[in-house]
């Protein structure tokens, strides 16, 4: 369902990625680890398209993302990925149902439609009491799993999260790795998760270990 292909970045004279290769099936769960400074987050924004590689491609669902235009890629990234990351960036104005729907609305669903969508999610979430709640008045995890809700809300085909767990205790951590896996056996959502707790990534269904740019195992 997606691949790259001897994906190379530089910054300056700094080369972060070294003709990185990947394939992830649909509904896979794949965790990347490593050292700080190995490429993982790097290589997890050219997947999402919030980079560019230097050489190599990124293909989703049979798209050769790089080939796309600005605007028309900018949609496909709508489209077909969702984000988590580890500060949430949930607009703290809005309520966790709005918060929700926001990616819905920007493919122009109307808000009754987007929040009919958003609805179930937050549910799945273990949510449905806190929707009108604003993100001060949740806690750390409960922000976590409204940013989930909001990275499914237009059916992604690839769900990126980057050190998702990376500001939750033991047990909000365990939590949301479950209801990981709950999303990929109820949904068949794929999954591609950078992260530091190797125990957590050990119930990946598939481990990639990055070390100076590269893929070791």
């Amino acid at each position: 369902m997606l691949s790259t292909n001897q994906i190379s970045k530089s910054y300056g004279n700094l080369q972060i990625l070294k003709g990185v290769s990947i394939s992830v099936n649909k509904g896979e769960i794949i965790s990347i680890v490593g050292p700080s400074g190995a490429g993982k987050s790097t290589l997890l924004h050219i997947i999402g398209t919030l980079d560019k590689p230097d050489t190599g491609n990124v293909s989703i669902d049979g798209v050769d993302v790089f080939s796309l235009s600005a605007r028309k890629l900018a949609q496909f990234r709508n489209q077909k990925i969702g984000f988590v990351f580890q500060f949430h960036h949930l607009l703290p104005e809005f309520t966790a149902l709005e918060n929700v729907s926001m990616p819905a609305l920007i493919n122009h669903l109307s808000k009754k439609e987007a929040e009919r969508k958003a609805m179930p999610l937050l549910e799945m979430m273990q949510l449905s009491d806190r929707i009108h709640h604003k993100p001060a008045e949740l806690s750390g995890g409960e922000q976590q799993r409204v940013a989930i809700a909001r990275a499914l809300i237009n059916n992604p085909s690839v769900v990126l999260a980057d050190e998702p767990t990376g500001n939750l205790d033991t047990q909000n951590s365990l939590i949301i790795f479950e209801m990981i896996n709950t999303l990929r056996n109820e949904l068949k959502q794929t999954f591609i998760l950078v992260t530091h707790n190797e125990d957590l990534a050990n119930q990946s269904d598939r481990v990639l270990k990055m070390a100076d740019g590269k893929t070791v195992s």
